[in-house]
């Protein structure tokens, strides 16, 4: 009987402790977390890109001795270089036009219809070499001579400061022609790249690309290559002047 007891006593303990033991555990349900895993860049191998912060691309002092005659006035003085690829050519309608031929054309217009102050021809040619091709224009660029739509004045390289050097790089020219069924659409496409300079730090002030779209006349084909020589020189220089007003402000 008391052996009984004995037993029964340390089954009830046990059963006490055992109970006890399981009422400190704690059962830990893993779920998958459910927050977003977000790589945050430092910056600190990032080369800077804005314009604003780049060094000098250039010294263009080296191009004009400092003389006393050059002096500061109100206006802006603007220097420019025209380069094409060999794609800038028309070939349409059954008018082929090689790439030499139509960038000039096209460099002509838009020289007059922009506005802005040129330096003459003969201080212009300072600014069109290889150097500057070279560092601003496509490698497979070739130089515009745009010496005949400036100003000419013998003997005189340019009595003021000039202020900027504007690279325009004729990229890219082609014509689209689309046929929806019913009707039939031509569109005349120009890419172009330009480049603002700046000659008293050396620092491109703006770099922009540009694609322009013109309507072609499907019906009177004859006069598509006269229309985009008038009035696509006028689209970009509508743009190059917007982007120029910024910098006088």
């Amino acid at each position: 009987m008391k052996l009984l007891f004995v037993l029964f006593i340390s089954l009830f303990l046990n059963s006490n402790l055992f109970a006890s033991n399981l009422s400190q555990k704690k059962i830990i349900k893993l779920k998958p977390s459910e927050d977003n895993f977000e790589l945050i860049d430092l910056g600190q191998n990032v080369i800077n890109s804005n314009l604003d912060d780049q060094k000098a691309v250039f010294d263009s002092s080296s191009l004009i001795e400092k003389k006393p005659i050059l002096v500061k006035d109100k206006d802006k003085d603007f220097a420019i270089v025209l380069s094409f690829r060999k794609n800038f050519g028309y070939l349409s309608d059954g008018v082929s036009v090689d790439a030499k031929e139509f960038s000039t054309l096209f460099s002509k217009r838009l020289i007059n219809d922009l506005k802005l102050n040129f330096a003459n021809s003969i201080a212009n040619n300072l600014y069109q070499n290889s150097k500057i091709l070279s560092r601003f224009s496509p490698k497979d660029a070739k130089m515009i001579n745009v010496s005949p739509f400036l100003m000419h004045e013998k003997n005189k390289i340019y009595t003021k400061s000039i202020d900027y050097l504007i690279v325009i790089n004729l990229d890219d020219f082609y014509v689209i022609t689309t046929n929806y069924f019913i009707t039939l659409t031509k569109d005349a496409v120009a890419k172009i790249n330009f480049k603002i300079i700046s000659l008293d730090n050396g620092k491109i002030l703006k770099a922009k690309n540009v694609k322009l779209n013109f309507a072609l006349d499907v019906k009177n084909l004859s006069k598509n290559y006269q229309n985009v020589i008038d009035e696509m020189p006028k689209m970009l220089s509508e743009v190059i002047d917007k982007e120029v007003k910024t910098l006088m402000h």
